[in-house]
């Protein structure tokens, strides 16, 4: 009995852990995909009082740095760079944000079975075609992967994967299966189902899912509506 509580209550930390990332300064990774990950960088976007996570152009390179996709000598460089050239660092931080917004629109329009903007498309594939022209081919044993690996120092480099990922998802995923979270009625956090039958409803079980269902329960206790 001991070793069965012992290993539930490892899952329960395993999942309330799930997605931490580098750091607890940003949210949690909880979307499935690089692109979602980087569109719920807002906390609570259908809530009263949204919480905007990127606010310079250092929170856009440290949280690459969290999501994995920067290495902490890229981050190192891309801070330096973006303290010599301001300017520079400013624009790429604009067309960060634009690409944000983009994203979560295409990917909130395909979760609601709507029309996505050509616009949004537009610049995604602007930022995807900036992100290709930097990449390269690696032989990797039998065969070859596509890499930015020794690319020189590129202050839009935070947005390469980013793009990248939401052109895979649009062309190559499995679109039925994003998602996005009502929580409880204060979330809309956009995911990608991996479940087996597709059947999940919210952005994290622990987190949202919980809170709906204590929510409810208390309200069968007090006699209402949920």
């Amino acid at each position: 009995m001991g070793g069965n509580v012992a290993g539930m209550a490892d899952t329960r930390l395993n999942k309330r852990s799930r997605g931490q990332g580098r750091t607890q300064d940003f949210p949690r990774l909880l979307g499935g995909r690089l692109c979602l990950l980087f569109a719920n960088t807002v906390e609570a976007p259908i809530s009263a009082s949204p919480l905007d996570f990127l606010g310079s152009y250092p929170d856009l390179a440290r949280w690459g740095w969290h999501a994995g996709e920067l290495d902490d000598a890229e981050l190192e460089r891309l801070t330096e760079a973006a303290a010599r050239d301001p300017e520079g660092a400013a624009a790429v931080f604009r067309r960060a944000l634009a690409l944000r917004d983009a994203v979560d629109r295409l990917f909130r329009a395909v979760a609601r079975s709507t029309a996505p903007d050509e616009r949004d498309l537009a610049l995604v594939w602007r930022e995807h075609a900036a992100a290709v022209a930097h990449g390269r081919l690696l032989p990797v044993g039998d065969g070859f992967a596509w890499s930015w690996e020794g690319a020189p120092v590129e202050l839009g480099r935070p947005l390469w994967p980013v793009a990248r990922s939401a052109v895979e998802l649009l062309c190559g995923g499995d679109l039925h299966r994003v998602k996005e979270c009502p929580g409880a009625g204060d979330c809309g956090w956009l995911f990608y189902d991996t479940s087996r039958n597709g059947a999940r409803r919210w952005c994290s079980m622990e987190g949202c899912g919980s809170r709906v269902k204590m929510r409810r329960h208390y309200a069968r206790q007090r006699g209402g509506a949920p």
